[in-house]
């Protein structure tokens, strides 16, 4: 541990950047002037279907727009988000400032309001003492509006100078040194917590986040100190979001719908006070499901069903043109132990009066409340400042805490079907405005109520982590720091079974997760402008009893029941608009697996149950303009569809390559499923291998007949980006897909073990060994594995050496099954590897260590076959130093072999630390790749969650003993 101004304990494996730190300007990568011609006929194909997406209002699942097609590139030195999982994020910056907001599904804002801010007010307590004052911001405050203009902002003062970010999510620390600058003694830390708390499913979906200001007086004297919390009643929404708004609008009867915002203070018993919001906005219905299947089946065998909750899906039925997008915010702090609380609701930020007249309140007597002076035009921005104040003795500590909440109870997709999330559990949706403000007003009160029990879970949930010595330093932080995207990865955690809401008639065993709904609100009939009379104290305590019985009952299953659990569906990428992209998320679902089991296996059981769907839809795909199904029946699916439509009813929203031709899905979730099996008790392990075993078999057997047409053993690729390196050719046999499919035959025999089919068992496992004796004759070249059979695709990158080559290698010492590869062979490629794709491409790329390009040539030069062949995959880097911290468990090893691959390991996955974040700036935005000048494609994306695959490597371990 290590200490940071002013004297607060600050783990020294955080991310830490100092608020002077210099931004970087962040590129997207392009590809070169010769490879651009010859790619002009796909970007014909990109660019009409992003523009016929976008002009009939609809996220295309490629989030670019312009002419260049161009994705979103918000700035550099992104910070800790805050919320828990599921529920929408919003996301803050390394000095404090709120600009990446994603409230509701597929749909990323980058716009810095600064108006959200705090600020920090000192005062001697003489009568003679002055009061000095600053915001605790240093955002530029060119066109900010004029009821701010008036304020001391960080700038005036040089707070960044003074002042020190530290991330370690789902914390951060932001350290102010004597903040206005006058010599006051007195130091500020805000510590930023979320509710994200391992194998915990009720406070985990708590959209929320806790600022606990602690302040320290090291001057001569007693001193007042005053803070506030300014909340802008605001979605981050764009001038698109309010286009389609007045669009919207024009065609609808005056005030129809209802109005824009709704303001009212409250409090919750005594310690707690706030102001809550709500934020409504039209919205059109872009797409939808009204026929009874839509060209799509479905079959799932008897034994597979997970319950019988949900009816099959017929359609939306919905032929509503518009929704309401409602939000409700909420701004507390607690008041008590010398801590005063006063609050100002329905300021106009627009309004210069009014914005001086808060200011002069909160210098003057360090409190809020009064008349303002001034109005604002009707229907104009509406804000709520929070204030607490209090004295702190000369040597003292105190503290000052906020919490803000949102709730937007329902997620709404394209096709207007609205599914509740995980909190709503607790916290019953309602649409009722009274309703709306009292959820918001209640979660902040929650947050108030748990945060110090949160902090000291996360505390000990990280500490074996955090003390390990084997672990370096910069890796703890990484470890802790890459989870973010769980939060801030356009996650939606929904009450829901295969697509369909889950029903829900309270009594019997699920009662208990509805408490709350016994509390009598009497919403309606209540001012909208006082909410203190639904009693937020008591409804708060009966949520709070109930999330605690439902994590002493722990769900009473440990199967991934979607009845008990939900849905969790997460973005592909900040601009990669697919849920639970399958072939990505084996890499990523290592965090799941490791925190959050049984979201990890509600995942796979909707991956099984899309084994068994089709849709029949012919769409031109966008790689080679060919036609080809949606969804064929026997196909595990790439991804569960976009927030755009209708999420896993209608799935395969990728449409740039015919997935159902990819040859490394069905292998993906055959060893996904293995792995996940692990650990658990009998009978649950057995309910759920039953439940995905009949989708593995069909799969895989498909797979078999469609692509092993030699029956040796072994599937072959056909000549086209037919795996998740979409666009760089595999011909014939290939290390990527071939040595997954060795071992995922491997996985079979151990799956059908489970389920009582022993002769199938024997017969996988001869099936493996004939692959892999192809897969070891074929591609082996006395050095490493080469990338691929030679066709007329790949004559000139055939013996190229693949950074994941042995990927599945690396799954069969996870899965503890029999080996892809022998020991010598491994250690031999993985050194081929380390030294071309992590060594040598930093020497010719310019950039130092910055992770393992994926190909590189036996002679020492980039693979330049394709665009992909010559990134940086950040998630395939930590891939492949998992693998030689996986063989360096394997028995048998040499015990210099055993140091070399540790060692390397870890010099080959601190390249996307060192270059990624420190020096390109993508912190909390890890993108899926970079290329040569360190340009990004993809910012913000799942993958690189596979980090969480480098520790806990010896736990778990077997559905059997092999490979121990």
């Amino acid at each position: 541990m290590s200490y940071l101004p002013p004297s607060r304990t600050i783990p020294t494996c955080s991310y830490v950047v100092p608020f002077a730190t210099t931004d970087q300007i962040m590129s997207v990568s392009r590809p070169g002037f010769m490879e651009t011609i010859k790619l002009l006929p796909l970007a014909r194909r990109v660019g009409a279907y992003v523009y016929n997406e976008h002009r009939n209002g609809r996220t295309p699942v490629f989030d670019l727009s312009g002419i260049t097609l161009s994705p979103p590139i918000p700035p550099s030195n992104a910070g800790v988000p805050l919320g828990g999982m599921g529920g929408g994020s919003i996301g803050r910056g390394v000095r404090g400032e709120f600009r990446r907001w994603s409230l509701y599904p597929g749909r990323y804002r980058h716009t810095v309001v600064k108006g959200d801010c705090f600020g920090f007010r000192v005062k001697g307590v003489g009568e003679n003492d002055t009061a000095e004052a600053c915001v605790l911001s240093t955002v530029p405050t060119a066109g900010i509006e004029n009821g701010y203009k008036g304020w001391n902002w960080g700038g005036k003062v040089d707070l960044d100078k003074r002042s020190t970010f530290a991330g370690l999510f789902p914390r951060s620390w932001s350290t102010y040194t004597d903040p206005t600058n006058t010599q006051s003694g007195v130091n500020v830390v805000c510590k930023q917590v979320s509710p994200f708390l391992p194998d915990n499913y009720s406070d985990t979906s708590l959209p929320c986040g806790v600022f606990e200001f602690e302040i320290e007086n090291n001057g001569e004297s007693d001193k007042e100190v005053s803070i506030m919390f300014n909340w802008e009643n605001n979605d981050g929404g764009d001038e698109k979001d309010e286009k389609e708004h007045s669009d919207v609008l024009s065609t609808l009867k005056s005030n129809a719908w209802g109005g824009r915002t709704v303001m009212s203070t409250f409090n919750s018993g005594p310690e707690v006070k706030g102001v809550a919001m709500l934020h409504r906005r039209l919205r059109r219905i872009a797409y939808n499901s009204t026929q009874t299947d839509s060209g799509m089946f479905e079959f799932v065998p008897t034994h597979a069903q997970l319950c019988s909750c949900t009816a099959p899906f017929e359609g939306t039925g919905n032929n509503d043109k518009h929704y309401v997008e409602q939000t409700g915010f909420a701004v507390g702090a607690i008041e008590g132990d010398g801590v005063t609380v006063t609050t100002v609701k329905g300021w106009n930020p627009e309004n210069r009066e009014q914005g001086d007249g808060i200011w002069k309140q909160f210098v003057e007597s360090g409190e809020l409340g009064g008349r303002l002076g001034g109005r604002g035009e009707e229907g104009g921005k509406k804000a709520a400042v929070v204030c607490g104040k209090v004295k702190v003795g000369k040597g003292e500590k105190r503290k000052i805490v906020f919490s803000l909440s949102w709730d937007n109870g329902e997620a709404a997709f394209g096709s207007g079907e609205k599914h509740p999330r995980r909190h709503s559990l607790f916290f019953p949706t309602t649409k009722s405005t009274v309703g709306s403000l009292s959820n918001a007003a209640a979660i902040s009160t929650v947050a108030l109520r748990k945060h110090s029990a949160w902090d000291a879970d996360i505390s000990e949930w990280q500490k074996p982590y955090i003390e390990n010595p084997e672990l370096p330093e910069w890796f703890k932080g990484q470890l802790m720091n890459e989870l973010y995207y769980l939060v801030d990865g356009g996650g939606v955690w929904v009450d829901s079974t295969d697509g369909q809401v889950n029903k829900r008639e309270g009594g019997g065993e699920d009662s208990y997760l509805f408490d709350v709904k016994g509390m009598k609100r009497g919403a309606d009939e209540l001012d909208a402008g006082n909410v203190t009379a639904v009693d937020i104290g008591d409804v708060a305590g009966v949520v709070k009893a109930s999330m605690e019985r439902m994590e002493l009952y722990k769900l009473g299953s440990g199967r991934g029941d979607q009845c008990s659990v939900g849905t969790f569906l997460y973005l592909e990428g900040h601009e990669y608009v697919m849920y639970n992209t399958s072939d990505v998320h084996f890499y990523a679902s290592f965090a799941l697996n490791r925190l959050m089991p049984e979201l990890q296996r509600s995942v796979m059981r909707d991956f099984a149950r899309s084994v068994f769907k089709a849709d029949t839809e012919i769409r031109t795909l966008l790689g080679e303009g060919e036609e080809a199904p949606r969804k064929v029946r026997g196909a595990v699916v790439h991804d569960q569809g976009s927030p755009s439509e209708s999420p896993v009813n209608k799935v395969n929203a990728y449409n740039f390559q015919d997935v159902s031709r990819w040859k490394d899905l069905p292998s993906k979730f055959v060893l996904m499923a293995v792995r996940d099996a692990q650990g658990m008790g009998e009978e649950d392990k057995k309910d759920f291998v039953k439940a995905v075993w009949p989708a593995c078999e069909l799969s895989v057997e498909r797979a078999a007949e469609m692509w092993d047409k030699q029956g040796d053993g072994m599937i072959k690729n056909e000549g086209f980006p037919d795996q998740t390196y979409d666009v760089w050719i595999a011909d014939g046999v290939s290390t990527y897909t071939g040595g997954l499919w060795v071992a995922a035959l491997f996985g079979m025999a151990k799956l059908a073990e489970v389920v009582g089919e022993e002769d199938k068992a024997k017969g996988y496992v001869e099936r493996g060994r004939r692959a892999r004796e192809v897969y070891n004759d074929r591609l082996w070249n006395g050095e490493y594995f080469s990338y691929s059979e030679k066709g007329k695709k790949t004559k000139a990158n055939c013996d190229s050496v693949m950074a994941d080559q042995m990927c599945g290698q690396w799954w069969s010492r996870v899965c503890g099954l029999e080996e892809v590869v022998q020991n010598d062979r491994v250690i031999s490629s993985m050194k081929k590897v380390h030294e071309m794709n992590v060594v040598r491409w930093g020497e010719v790329s310019g950039l130092g260590r910055n992770g393992a390009v994926n190909g590189m040539k036996a002679d020492g030069t980039v693979d330049d076959s394709c665009l992909q062949s010559k990134e940086v995959w950040t998630g395939t880097t930590y891939a492949v130093a998992s693998t030689m911290l996986h063989q360096a468990e394997v028995e048998g090893v040499k015990e210099e072999d055993r140091k070399w691959l540790k060692e390397a390991a870890f010099d080959t996955a601190k390249g996307i630390w060192e270059a990624g974040w420190k020096r390109f700036g993508y912190s909390y935005a890890t993108p899926e790749a970079w290329d040569g000048k360190g340009d990004f494609r993809s910012l913000g994306y799942m993958r690189p969650l596979c980090i969480w695959s480098m520790v806990d490597i010896t736990k778990g371990r077997g559905l059997g003993e092999e490979g121990k």
